[in-house]
């Protein structure tokens, strides 16, 4: 990707890659300078959020980072893990479309 473009990585279903494969793409994320990146989570990939996912760890660290992390509230609300969000924060459709609209390029894995 270009110097100076953002990209947002949108992670829905979880069986879209392995545990293994998200965790190599978070830490490679990490070991950027600067990311331009916004993380957004919707259908099943909101469980990846909360207590207890297995790439947790690297999700508080890309925050820490300044990287933001959304996550889509009626996905959330309906796999009743509304209230075991860890990380990042939890925004409508609106908000979603808007983070992907603001992006220079949309990946969705």
């Amino acid at each position: 990707m270009e110097k100076g473009k953002s990209l947002a990585i949108v992670i829905g279903e979880n069986g879209s890659c392995s545990d293994g494969q998200l965790a190599a793409l978070l830490q490679s994320l990490q070991a950027l300078e600067e990311p331009s990146i916004q993380l957004v989570f919707t259908t099943e990939g909101v469980s990846l959020v909360t207590h207890g996912s297995p790439v947790l760890a690297q999700l508080q660290a890309l925050e820490a980072k300044g990287v933001p992390i959304l996550t889509c509230s009626t996905c959330l609300s309906y796999a009743g893990l509304r209230d075991q969000v860890a990380v990042g924060k939890v925004g409508g459709m609106t908000r979603i479309m808007e983070a992907m609209q603001s992006a220079d390029q949309v990946v969705a894995i």
